[in-house]
C-alpha cells in the first residue's frame, strides 16, 4: 500500500457517495480522507482486527473473503461499486473484522478514519443518508447473491435427489427382481411336501390291501393336500405383500390338530421318525384351518431335516390360561444361539443348502395372523421346542395391543368371542 495524490475537489464532487452533500460539508470530508494505492492481492482490510478505517472504492475490484481454518481462505463474494463505501459496519458496531478484504486488480481507495468517520455521520446528515443508502444497497446485493446461490444448490439438490429416486426405482426393481426368484425357489420347494404326501397315498391305494374306511381316509387326506397345495403359492406370494384376509372359523381343536398329524404322519413313517400326539385341550379356536396347516407343516419339515432314525416329533395341546396352547418339539440337535435369535428373520437359513429361509417366517406370520404368540425354546443336544399361544372360543380378548393376549372367559364380559 502507498498514499497517493487525492484527486481534485472538483472530481472529488463526482464520486458517488458524495453527489448529494452540499459543497460546505464536502470540504469538510475533503480535508478527512487520504488516499491509497493497492497492488493487485495485496490486504485491504484484515479479518479479526479492530475497525480503524472506512474505505471508500474509487477505482478497481476488492474480493472478499473468509478464513475457513489455518490452510485455507474461501471468497465469499467481490465488490467493485465505483464510489461505494465498505468496512464501515465493524467501525460503527466497534467490533472486529468478519471478513478480510484483498484487492483482486490495482485499486485506488479513499480511507476516512474511525474517529473522522464517526465525526462525519454526526455532523453532516446528507453524508449519513448516503451511509445509510450504501449499507442498505450492499445488503441487498448481498441477499440476492446469497439466493442465487441458494437457487442453485437448490437445482442442485432437485437434480441429486431425482437421480436418488431413479437409483431407488433401480434397487426397488432389481430387488423385486431377486425377491421373486427366492419366492419361485421356495414354491417349488415347499410344493414337494404335499406332491409327496399325495404320491404316498396313492402308492397305498394302489395296492388294494386296504379296507373301505382306510381308502376314504387315504382320499379324505389327499383332498387335503391338494387343497394345500393349490393354496401354497398364492400364500407365499402373499408373504412379501402383508398377507390375505383369513377365513377364520369355530374348529374343534383336538380334531383339527388330529387330521393335521394324519396329513403329516407318512412323511414321518417314510423316515422311520416318530410321530407323537398328546392331544388334551377340548375346546374350540378360531382359525383358518387351512392357513394355519402351514405352521404345523413348516415346522414338522424343519424337525424332519435334523432328526435321525428314531428320533421324535410331538404335537401337544393343553389348556392354559390365555387359551390354547401348541407345543411342537423334537429330541433333536437343538439350535445355537445364534439360529434361535434370528430363526423367525426372513431368508435366514442355518445348515441347509436349498434352504430358502421363509419356513419359520412364513410360520410367525401366521400366528401373528391369528392372534396368537409364538416362541422358540431350544438348546444343542436337547432339542427344540415351538411353543404357540392361540386364544380360543370361550376367552376373552384384552384390547390395547396389536397382537391381543386373551384372558379366561367372564360369562358377563361382552368381549367373549362366539361361534
Amino acid at each position: 500500500m502507498k498514499l497517493i495524490e487525492k484527486p481534485t475537489f472538483d472530481s472529488f464532487r463526482n464520486i458517488k457517495i458524495f453527489k448529494d452533500i452540499s459543497d460546505q460539508d464536502l470540504k469538510m470530508i475533503y480535508n478527512k480522507v487520504e488516499c491509497r494505492n493497492y497492488e493487485r492481492e495485496e490486504t485491504i482490510i484484515q479479518e479479526q482486527t479492530k475497525g480503524d478505517n472506512v474505505y471508500i472504492l474509487t477505482s478497481g475490484k476488492v474480493k472478499i473473503v473468509k478464513q475457513v481454518n489455518d490452510e485455507r481462505t474461501e471468497v465469499l463474494g467481490y465488490y467493485s461499486e465505483q464510489g461505494g463505501l465498505f468496512g464501515e459496519m465493524a467501525v460503527l458496531e466497534d467490533k472486529p473484522r468478519s471478513a478480510g478484504m484483498i484487492a483482486d486488480s490495482n485499486c485506488e481507495i479513499l480511507t476516512v478514519t474511525k474517529d473522522n468517520f464517526i465525526q462525519l455521520v454526526e455532523n453532516v446528515s446528507a453524508f449519513s443518508v448516503a451511509v445509510a443508502k450504501n449499507i442498505s444497497q450492499f445488503l441487498r446485493e448481498t441477499d440476492e447473491r446469497l439466493i442465487k446461490s441458494l437457487k442453485e444448490e437448490n437445482d442442485q439438490l432437485r437434480h441429486a435427489n431425482y437421480m436418488l429416486q431413479e437409483t431407488q426405482e433401480a434397487l426397488i426393481n432389481k430387488e423385486r427382481l431377486a425377491l421373486i426368484g427366492r419366492m419361485a425357489s421356495t414354491i417349488l420347494h415347499d410344493m414337494k411336501n404335499p406332491m409327496s404326501t399325495i404320491g404316498g397315498y396313492a402308492q397305498l391305494i394302489k395296492l388294494k390291501k386296504h379296507t373301505q374306511t382306510q381308502l376314504n381316509n387315504y382320499a379324505d387326506i389327499i383332498s387335503r393336500q391338494v387343497i394345500q397345495f393349490t393354496s401354497m403359492a398364492q400364500d407365499l406370494l402373499s408373504f412379501a405383500q402383508g398377507g390375505e384376509e383369513l377365513l377364520v372359523k369355530s374348529i374343534q381343536a383336538n380334531v383339527y390338530f388330529q387330521e393335521c398329524c394324519d396329513s403329516l404322519d407318512l412323511k414321518f413313517v417314510d423316515k422311520k421318525i416318530n410321530l407323537k400326539r398328546d392331544l388334551k385341550f377340548d375346546g374350540d379356536i378360531r382359525i383358518d384351518g387351512s392357513r394355519f396347516f402351514r405352521v404345523l407343516d413348516n415346522i414338522a419339515v424343519n424337525a424332519l431335516d435334523v432328526l435321525e432314525p428314531g428320533g421324535t416329533f410331538r404335537v401337544a395341546t393343553q389348556a392354559v390360561d390365555t387359551g390354547l396352547r401348541l407345543i411342537l418339539e423334537d429330541d433333536g440337535p437343538g439350535m445355537p444361539e445364534e439360529v434361535k435369535q434370528n430363526a423367525f428373520k426372513e431368508f435366514y437359513t442355518f445348515g441347509k443348502r436349498k434352504g430358502t429361509g421363509l419356513g419359520l417366517a412364513i410360520v410367525k406370520r401366521i400366528v401373528d395372523e391369528h392372534e396368537g404368540v409364538i416362541t422358540v425354546e431350544s438348546s444343542e443336544a436337547e432339542g427344540t421346542r415351538f411353543l404357540i399361544d392361540l386364544p380360543a372360543v370361550g376367552y376373552d380378548l384384552l384390547p390395547g395391543s396389536k397382537h391381543q393376549i386373551p384372558i379366561p372367559f367372564n360369562k358377563n364380559s361382552q368381549q367373549s368371542v362366539q361361534s
